[in-house]
């Protein structure tokens, strides 16, 4: 008869899912306060690219490592982008019925500081940067990898999509979010991160 270890295939698909949910858990919890949200997203990151790369370690520990090392810059980059998308949906809001072309300009500016926003926070994660040079580069490539990009703020869209579609979405995509949504965006995204990184450092 088969001894049933921790070695068995069984184990370990657990184990990697247990460690995915836990992930999940942490991003959401870390992020309750809101200003620590870019923290949580650039140690999210952090933790996916490496798991990628074959670097599976602790995640609990190397969660609160990368929040520790990462969140100054982090919270400095979150705050930037959170005035600024607290100023356009202001614009969007109570400038919608002026001048046509303005509103044009406005939604231009919002996939375009959506596109930074979803580049900013896996390069703090990848890359070690001031955060002057981080945004350039997340503009950048964010420009030059456009097919890569339009996927990446339609994944990271899927959340306030829901909320904007009413109460029933908001309450199916809950559950899915609290538990493992937010870490299987990151990894989804994160095929895409790595080729975009690959070419990056090459280049460089």
């Amino acid at each position: 008869m088969k001894k049933l270890t921790t070695d068995n295939p069984f184990f370990e698909f657990m184990g990697s899912v247990g460690d995915w949910i836990l992930l999940n858990l942490l991003f959401v919890l870390t992020s309750i306060p809101i200003i620590t949200v870019g923290m949580s997203l650039t140690s999210l990151y952090r933790i996916v690219l490496r798991r990628m790369r074959g670097e599976n370690n602790y995640v609990f520990k190397e969660y609160f490592k990368a929040c520790k090392e990462e969140w100054k810059k982090s919270t400095i980059m979150w705050i930037l982008f959170l005035l600024l998308a607290l100023l356009l949906q202001f614009d969007l809001m109570y400038m919608k019925h002026m001048w046509k072309w303005f509103s044009i300009a406005i939604w231009v500016i919002v996939i375009v500081v959506s596109s930074v926003f979803s580049y900013a926070f896996p390069l703090q994660a990848r890359f070690e940067n001031s955060i002057k040079n981080t945004l350039i580069n997340a503009l950048v490539l964010a420009v030059k990898h456009l097919p890569y990009t339009i996927c990446i703020v339609l994944l990271n869209a899927i959340p306030i999509l829901c909320l904007a579609s009413g109460v029933f979405a908001t309450r199916m995509a809950m559950p899915v979010y609290f538990f493992f949504g937010f870490a299987m965006t990151a990894r989804i995204n994160c095929i895409f991160f790595n080729k975009i990184f690959d070419q990056f450092m090459n280049r460089e």
